[in-house]
């Protein structure tokens, strides 16, 4: 996760330096997104952290209404992990995830400043989700001896979904072609039969073009 924060500390710090290179933002135009987020999602019952990558394109709805219907392709991955050690036994397990889903939202955009190169972009939808990948890895030792194994969640024992539906909200900032913004929202499907749903919140930065 230092990493992830690094380079978006890295991208922040270049975009802030080129804020004075105006871009005016088209208040009806149709635009692209891509953006690297920051992800925390409860799956079921545990925090995982991890990150986002996706591509989103606005279209325009109006020429005279700056409404939009947003849709594209995102990939999540997320990381989890833990260890104990008691009476010479360590213990430790790892858990990673990976996601494919498309968003299909409506958003505005409220342009804005002396050279309308602010906006607001609001945004409200929905999400088809593919779990691609959700594997568990356990190892342990105890005087010298060693042992693991790892399990995939889509096991019929454990009956984790392989799609999952849900909404969410959100809001973005853009200033030249440079974007910040943050949503949560949860899945209407429960991650297992006997699980949870799965409320997930992203934060991070795009550029806009």
């Amino acid at each position: 996760m230092k990493r992830i924060f690094l380079v978006l500390a890295m991208i922040i710090i270049i975009s802030c330096q080129t804020v004075n290179a105006q871009t005016s933002i088209e208040p009806n135009a149709d635009y692209n997104r891509i953006s690297l987020m920051y992800q925390y999602r409860d799956f079921g019952g545990d925090g995982v952290n991890g990150f986002e990558i996706g591509y989103v394109h606005g279209f325009a709805m109006s020429k005279n209404t700056p409404l939009f219907f947003q849709t594209g392709l995102k990939m999540d991955m997320g990381f989890k992990s833990e260890s104990a050690s008691e009476s010479g036994l360590d213990m430790s397990g790892s858990l990673t995830t990976m996601s494919f889903s498309v968003p299909l939202d409506i958003s505005y955009k409220l342009v804005f400043g002396e050279n309308s190169n602010v906006a607001f972009i609001p945004f409200a939808g929905f999400n088809l989700k593919l779990n691609a990948l959700a594997k568990l890895s356990a190892k342990a030792s105890y005087n010298g001896q060693h042992e693991s194994e790892s399990i995939s969640l889509f096991d019929d024992e454990i009956g984790m979904k392989r799609f999952q539906a849900g909404w969410h909200i959100g809001l973005g900032f853009q200033i030249n072609r440079f974007y910040a913004g943050a949503d949560f929202g949860t899945d209407f499907i429960k991650i297992m039969d006997y699980g949870n749903h799965t409320p997930t919140f992203h934060l991070g930065i795009g550029y806009m073009f």
